[in-house]
Formats: C-alpha cells, structure tokens, sequence
C-alpha cells in the first residue's frame, strides 16, 4: 500500500502536517499494528499504541528523540529502497526491558521536501513468531482482543468528535458516513450513501475545483487530498466544509478506498469574514483619524507662527510705544505718540528708568508732539514719569506742548509746580546740552538757585 505524501502547494503547511490530528490519527491508534515515524535523522515524529505495546516505551519517552527500539544500520538502509517496493523486511529489535524480538518491518515513505527528496519514512511493525506454542494462542487471543478493544474505541471516538468521518468505497462508489455528518448536512443518511450526492450538493462555483483537486490526488499517487468547499444544507443555506482525506491503495496501486473528515468552519468563516470587515472599518477609521490629526498639525503650526508674528509684532509696538534715544552725551529724548492709559504710563516708566540708569543721563526730555490732547489722568501718568526721573538724580524736561495739554495741566494747578517745558522739542534739546555743557565745564559749586540755572525761555510752572 502506498502511503506516500505528496505536498500540495495550496494546502496550508498546518493542514499537512496531519499525524497528530485527531481524525486521521485515530485509524493509527486503532491500528493492530505498530505504527512508527521518523526522519532522516531517526527522530521519532509518530508513535502508536501498538508500538507502546510492542516495545515497552509509551509515547512521552520517545517523540522528538532518536528512534531506541530498531538498529540504526537497519533505519538507514530503507531510507535507500527504490519508492516502489514495499515487500516486508525481516529485522530484530530491542524492548525497553533489553529483551530481543523478531519483527517484520514495512518501511513507507510518507512524505517529500519541497525538492522531492523523501523526508519522512513510516515503519510499519509487526513481530514475528515461528513456534505455534500456548503462549502463542494466548498472544493471538489477546491481540484479537485488543482489536475488538481498538474497533470498539473507534467506534466510541467517531460518536465524540465534533468532525464527520466517511469511508468512501471507490470500485462500488458506497459511502458510509458517521451520524456527524448528519447534522453537518441536515439530512437523513438514506440521502448521501452514495458519491453522487455529495457532488450535486457542492456549491456550483466550488464543484469544479473539488472534482479536479480529488481526481488530480487520486490519479498522481498521493496519500492524502484536501480541500475547503461549500455544501448545501437541506434548508438550503450552505456550509463552509473542510474536507480532509487519505487514499487508500491495493499492494498494486489501483484506488481501494478514501477515508476521512470533514469539519464544519462555517462559523468560523462568518466571524473571520466579520473580523476582516471590522478590520477594514478601523483602517478607514484610523486613516481618518490621521488625516484629521495632519490637519490639526497644520493647523497648530500655522496658529504657532500666527502667534510668533502677533508677538514679533507686539514686541516691535512695544519698543515704538516707549522710544527712549540718547541724543546727546547724557541727554535723553522720549518722544510720545498716541493714547497713553496705566499700561503703557508703567512700561515705559520702566523702559525710561532703566536708560537713564545705564546711561547716566542728567537731563530726561519728554515729547509730547505726537500728542494732541490728554485727559487728567494721562497728565498724572507724565508727571509721574518726571518725577519718577528726578528721584535718579536726572532732570525732567516736557517739550511740545499743544494748547489743550496745557489747558488739561492747568486745571492740576499745584501738581504741575515746579515742571520745566519748552514749546519745542528744538529748544528742550538745546536747553538740555547747554546745561550738560556747563555742568562738565563748570567747577561744582553748592546750591545753585532754581532761578539762575533756568535758561532763558523756559516756562516755569510756578
């Protein structure tokens, strides 16, 4: 019997690997023989019950490690028999309990790497006895009964699993199918004993694709066939169906039997298909997402430089609002344009002081050129700036005085007292270096009167 696996690139490489699956595993277990597979480098990958039996070790011990029970010469000379030939192989092997037995081995190769090369190889054990002894009766009796043990368990494990097991007869074209199936289909078994069933009950779009997968299988020499398709359910609705099965052979080659199981993914398919478009709608969300957090990025970099302009732009309003130059050689001019409120009267206070601090200005002169009329609480803000000036040390001057700041000043009375002004900001500057002059000039004398160091053209507020 040909066991030979050929790799079908369209299965998926889980959906290959099927030894340990528990629907083709099953028909191993059950097995009257021992069943053993392994690679090339005589690493057990499979190992039944009956091989447990046989040799002593269970199934823990031995997957995954080096094969303890047959001679390494022996494994490695099957991986050297043509494909062919099958004929059984007389070879000793060892029990756990180091007792020898006699066996006959089938070595199989079940499966190819991608190049072809075989990459897996099955032993098919059976021990082997020439003396027809009572012991011998009494082991044949138990190893019937243990068959009629493992047919029974069969039998149990078809009732407990969720998946549908047929055995498609294919020289009388019979099925058999487990009560499984039934609720997989919805319908009665007298409906599917037959191949014929099956096929007109495919979906028509997957039909094709099923018949081809299955011939192409069973006419190459594979092992194993699988394929996912749609059948339609008595109430008319269809299932998702994953079908999986292994081809059975003569010792000739000619086709004897198909056997395998169908799982029913139908829900498993509804809740992906919902994944994916739960997938799709949080994909979209999230590229909205991003392209509104890019418009809110813009948004921010513009309102940003927006408000770096407003500040670039306030900044140069505030140094105009409050321009203090150095005219001359410890001579300050602040000359004052439009509004002025308790703001702006502090800020350039403040700008005003500090100059004079830095450059040990002796006169402060104060334009008021650019203003045409004040109220009474702008003129407390200028007579406080000059007074704030002479705290320092430093002389206060008022320039360009209009016609109304001097009616405004005038109903202050007492508070103007003692307020040096100029009619023009030409004369505040030359009344400023003059006094600068003779200051640097003249040796320093004590009080000097208000009188005699007022120049000529001076307005005294007294």
């Amino acid at each position: 019997m040909t066991t030979e696996q050929v790799i079908d690139p369209s299965v998926k490489p889980s959906d290959r690997s099927r030894w340990n699956d528990a629907k083709l595993a099953v028909m191993a277990e059950v097995a009257p023989v021992a069943m053993i597979v392994c690679d090339r480098e005589r690493v057990v990958r499979f190992w039944n019950r009956q091989a447990s039996r046989l040799f002593g070790w269970t199934e823990a011990e031995v997957l995954g490690r080096e094969l303890p029970c047959l001679r390494h010469d022996d494994v490695d000379a099957w991986w050297k028999r043509p494909g062919d030939e099958e004929a059984p192989l007389a070879a000793q092997g060892l029990r756990k309990d180091g007792a020898r037995i006699d066996l006959e081995i089938t070595p199989v190769v079940v499966e190819r790497d991608a190049s072809g090369a075989a990459s897996g190889l099955m032993a098919v054990v059976r021990e082997t006895r020439e003396k027809h002894t009572p012991e011998c009766s009494a082991e044949r009796t138990r190893a019937n009964d243990a068959l009629r043990e493992s047919e029974e368990r069969f039998r149990m494990v078809v009732l407990a699993v969720q998946d549908a097991i047929y055995d498609f007869d294919v020289a009388t074209g019979a099925v058999w199918r487990s009560d499984t199936f039934e609720k997989v289909s919805g319908a009665p078994k007298d409906l599917y004993a037959d191949a014929g069933w099956w096929r007109e009950h495919i979906h028509p779009d997957d039909v094709n694709n099923v018949s081809d997968a299955l011939g192409s299988a069973m006419g190459s020499g594979a092992s194993t066939w699988s394929a996912e398709y749609r059948l339609r359910r008595a109430t008319g609705e269809y299932a998702v169906l994953i079908d999986r099965g292994v081809i059975l052979r003569d010792a000739e080659g000619k086709l004897v039997k198909v056997v395998g199981a169908v799982s029913d993914v139908t829900e498993q398919r509804r809740l992906e298909a919902r994944v994916q478009e739960s997938m799709i709608q949080l994909k979209a969300a999230a590229e909205e997402v991003e392209q509104q957090n890019r418009l809110l990025e813009n948004e921010i970099l513009e309102r940003m430089r927006s408000e770096d302009s407003l500040r670039t732009q306030n900044e140069a309003i505030r140094l105009m609002s409050a321009p203090v130059v150095q005219v001359w050689e410890h001579v300050l001019a602040l000359p004052l344009i439009g509004a002025i409120d308790d703001v702006r009267a502090s800020r350039i206070t403040e700008t005003l002081l500090n100059e004079v601090v830095r450059t040990q200005a002796r006169v402060a002169i104060m334009d008021l050129t650019g203003i045409e009329s004040v109220d009474i609480a702008t003129t407390k803000h200028l007579l406080d700036m000059m007074r704030a000036v002479q705290l320092l040390g430093t002389r206060g001057v008022v320039s360009g005085i209009s016609p109304q700041i001097a009616a405004t000043m005038t109903e202050l009375g007492a508070e103007t007292q003692g307020l040096v002004t100029f009619g023009t900001l030409k004369d505040a500057l030359r009344h400023a270096v003059a006094s600068t002059t003779r200051a640097a000039t003249a040796p320093r004398s004590p009080g000097p009167s208000a009188a005699a160091a007022r120049p000529a053209g001076a307005q005294d507020r007294r």
